[in-house]
This record gives structure tokens, sequence and C-alpha cells, in this order.
């Protein structure tokens, strides 16, 4: 009885038509479906034969910025935009750490308190530091940035900006001039130095400050200096991290530099192969410190700029965060 009622129902619906007009709208239906394109398909059809791939997030990511970022969702794009020196091989379990910007994983070298060498197989006791020694590959370039842009003369191009220079800038693809440089060693320094800058509150600065030597004492001189620097101003205040030496991490030349923990701390090596460990120019950094920058969003922690195989284009959280290859 059922079936019969929905027969009949339908026969009422579809008699006003008629055949000819059933036979019609049948016959649209099959030419679209002729076109191999669900009907349902967000995207744009333009689109269809692209190398694309499209994914979606439960969480807006909250930080992109290395020294704040620390969360699932977000290493999505950091795990794609910056290049730790450490990575963890793609396929071997249990997990394995290997080189991705260093040359080798390092090797800590033990010291005592006087400052001299101990064996490997020192007691842990006897060992006051430990010194990690990390050499990146040269050759490494970051992502195009306006950050590196450069005029004829080799000034930077949009290191002091203005604000009629910012005037017709919304997003970071405003800026019509871009560039790239090399990957350095006081690249990684200048971010061990960011973990403890007083503006950032990084989330693992005091679990660093227990190991890192000297790095809780740097964050007591960075918090005067930014005072110093910032009294009178209240927006455009950048801190040079190259000013202030910290004992803890040191460039030894352009491709190598130093970390120096207290005890023995193998730990060191996995923290590593995470984001907080990922270069940071100097450039980039005293780029978004401008006067109107932050109000215009466009910060480190919005557009974030490293030497992984992927940089994010257009971060519109409540619509789109697009990615493209950076070769």
């Amino acid at each position: 009885m059922p079936i019969l009622l929905a027969r009949r129902a339908a026969a009422r619906l579809i008699s006003p038509v008629g055949k000819t007009g059933l036979a019609i709208i049948m016959a649209c239906a099959w030419l679209v479906a002729c076109d191999n394109q669900p009907w349902n398909r967000p995207y744009p059809a333009a689109s269809a034969r692209d190398n694309v791939f499209y994914s979606l997030f439960q969480e807006r990511p909250k930080h992109l910025d290395p020294a704040q970022s620390y969360s699932s969702n977000e290493v999505t794009f950091t795990g794609q935009i910056y290049e730790p020196p450490l990575q963890y091989h793609y396929l071997k379990r249990p997990y394995e750490l290997i080189p991705l910007t260093a040359t080798e994983v390092p090797v800590a070298t033990y010291l005592d308190a006087d400052g001299k060498i101990l064996p490997e197989n020192a007691s842990v006791d006897d060992i006051a530091y430990s010194v990690y020694d990390i050499r990146i590959k040269p050759g490494i370039s970051y992502q195009p940035h306006p950050a590196f842009a450069r005029d004829r003369q080799g000034t930077l191009r949009y290191r002091q900006l203005t604000a009629d220079d910012l005037s017709a800038i919304h997003v970071l693809g405003d800026f019509t001039e871009t560039g790239t440089r090399e990957l350095t060693a006081d690249d990684y320094v200048y971010q061990i130095k960011r973990l403890a800058h007083p503006q950032l509150h990084s989330p693992i600065f005091g679990l660093m400050s227990e190991y890192i030597v000297g790095l809780e004492d740097y964050a007591g001189t960075l918090k005067t200096a930014w005072e110093e620097a910032a009294a009178g101003k209240e927006q455009g205040v950048y801190l040079d991290l190259t000013k202030y030496p910290l004992e803890g991490a040191e460039v030894i030349d352009r491709y190598s530099y130093r970390i120096k923990v207290r005890g023995k701390y193998p730990q060191l090596l996995y923290w590593l192969a995470m984001p907080f460990f990922a270069p940071v120019p100097q450039e980039v950094d005293q780029f978004y410190a401008q006067p109107g920058m932050k109000q215009r969003n466009i910060t480190l922690d919005w557009y974030p700029v490293g030497t992984g195989p992927y940089m994010l284009t257009i971060n519109n959280p409540n619509r789109q965060m697009v990615m493209v290859p950076t070769c």
C-alpha cells in the first residue's frame, strides 16, 4: 500500500508536465551528467585538472610564528614552511632523527665545570655542559618575500615604510616586489634568541631557560631593552637581537652554530626537529615590526616565511588558506 501511494503521488506531481516535458527534463539531466563533474562540487570546475589538494581544518591556527606555534593543527602549515635543522625519517619505525638542513645529526661534546672536554662515557654527575655544533647545508634559499626585496643600490626596498607607502597595502601580496637570500647560521641563532623575547611569550621558554645557558638572564636583558625602546611609542618598536649576545647560542661561521646546554640533555636533539628551532631572518623580523604592519595583520604570526617546500600565499582562515610550492 505505501508503494502504491508513492506511485500515485509521483504521478500527480509529473502529470502537469506531460510526457514531452518529462522527456526534455531527462535529456537535460543526461547532458549535465556528461561533463563528469559532481553536481555538488564546491571548487571551481576550471581547477578540476590542476594539481591541487583540498583539505580542511577543525580549528583555525592561532600562531604561525615558530616561537609561539605549538598545536597539531598549526604544524600542518609550519611543518611545510619552516625547516629546523633535523627531521624524522618519514618511513622508519621507531622514529629516527635524520638531518634536514643540517649536514648531519650533531653529537654532543661534554664539558666539566672548568670547561675541560670529557669522554663520551663520562658520568652524568661530572658533565656540567653539553655542546652541540650544528653545521647546515650551503645553498638553501628562502621563499620569495618582500622583506628580502632590494633596490638597484642593494638597499632593502621595504625597510623604512611610511604611512603613505602602506596606504594601498592591505595584505602581504600587495607588496609588488620580493626577493630571497641564502639560509645562514645566524638565522637559527636569531630564532633561539626570540624564544626569550618579552613580547612573544614562547610556550617552551620556561623549559629551555633551564637548559640553554644564559637564556633566563637573556630574557631579563631583552625586557629592559624593550622597555627602553618602547618608551613613548605605541607601535613600530623593533628590538635588534643581533646586538645582544647569548652564551648558549652563538654563530661559529656562516654555516655553523653552537648550542650550549646545562648538564647532559640528549632531548635537545628532538627539539631541533621542531619549528621552535627553525630559522627566522633578522630582515623578516624587522620588516614586520614596522609601524602600520600589525594593524593590517601583516605579521610573522600571519604570514610565515621559511625555506620549506611550500609557502603560504593567502591566509583567510574563515574562507581559505592557500599554500603553493616554492619552485
